[in-house]
């Protein structure tokens, strides 16, 4: 299975029994700290997982109906696709989706200052972990600020004020160790992953890894030594779409990722995400997100 990592025992280890370690690619997008003075938002859904802390109390996010207040007590982690609104005003115009206001904070600027004008500083972070790991059910988790995260948590924030374009190795590992702390505070009951059956996991990881190129029913099917018609009908169970529908939504999901995280222009990410051009590209994005990817990235890509 490609997901997982087998270790052979060492010459002269103890040891006879080969381990057996599951594999996670984490990718991180961005790590960024800004002041907001407006985050009025009536959706929000994101192929990635998502981290937020706020230095003060007063935004919030809905989830399922459930409000959850983002405060300096606590740090929240968002799992890709689940949808949510944000508010930080409570005031938002009927004909508006979204209102943003807000920019970073650097070394020169005064948070006290920040603070006293109405604004919230306001720490995020965007990261994937790969197949299958992004595929858990959508959640919102709230862990509080024990000593190891709020040091953590003061770390990413002191470097970003300094140099918010490069990390190094060190500061690297903080936010990757801050990500792995969080990971681990999700309840093991909710990594309902979108199958177990390794055949399927297989042809999930080769679609990510893909995504540019022609992957018909066929050429999946091969990667399992199945019958095109008893693979389609395995996957289809397993994942709850066809597998053509399955690889629409994952090229959607990775040009969602291309428009907010990368400087590539539109006909790149359409080329990249397997589209045939900009325009079945703009038209494929538009009908399953109902706003054209230009939009996207301009509303929120800030």
């Amino acid at each position: 299975m490609e997901h997982v990592f087998y270790k052979k025992p060492d010459a002269g280890d103890p040891s006879d029994v080969l381990q057996l370690f599951p594999r996670y690619n984490l990718q991180i997008l961005c790590c960024r700290y800004w002041w907001l003075k407006k985050w009025e938002f009536k959706e929000l859904a994101f192929p990635y997982w998502r981290i937020y802390y706020n230095k003060i109390a007063g935004a919030s996010i809905r989830h399922n109906g459930r409000v959850y207040e983002l405060n300096p007590d606590s740090i929240v982690l968002i799992a890709p696709n689940t949808s949510f609104q944000s508010s930080l005003t409570g005031k938002l115009a009927p004909d508006k989706e979204y209102e943003l206001e807000g920019g970073r904070i650097d070394d020169g600027m005064n948070e006290q200052e920040i603070i006293e004008n109405g604004s919230i500083p306001h720490l995020f972070i965007h990261f994937n972990l790969g197949m299958p790991y992004d595929h858990i059910p959508p959640g919102v988790f709230v862990s509080e600020l024990n000593q190891s995260i709020e040091r953590r948590v003061k770390t990413i924030v002191d470097h970003l004020q300094k140099d918010f374009r490069r990390f190094s190795f060190y500061s690297s590992l903080d936010v990757q160790a801050l990500i792995a702390e969080l990971l681990a505070d999700i309840p093991k009951s909710k990594w309902d992953l979108i199958s177990k059956d390794h055949r399927i996991l297989n042809v999930l990881s080769h679609i990510e890894r893909n995504l540019n190129r022609d992957l018909n029913n066929q050429v999946l099917a091969q990667t399992t030594s199945m019958a095109t018609n008893a693979f389609t009908r395995l996957f289809t169970a397993e994942t709850g779409l066809s597998p053509q529908r399955y690889i629409k939504k994952k090229r959607i999901e990775e040009a969602c990722i291309l428009l907010h995280h990368s400087d590539f222009t539109i006909d790149q990410i359409a080329v990249k995400c397997g589209f045939a051009d900009r325009f079945h590209f703009s038209r494929i994005f538009k009908q399953i997100t109902n706003i054209p990817p230009a939009w996207y990235r301009k509303g929120f890509v800030q």
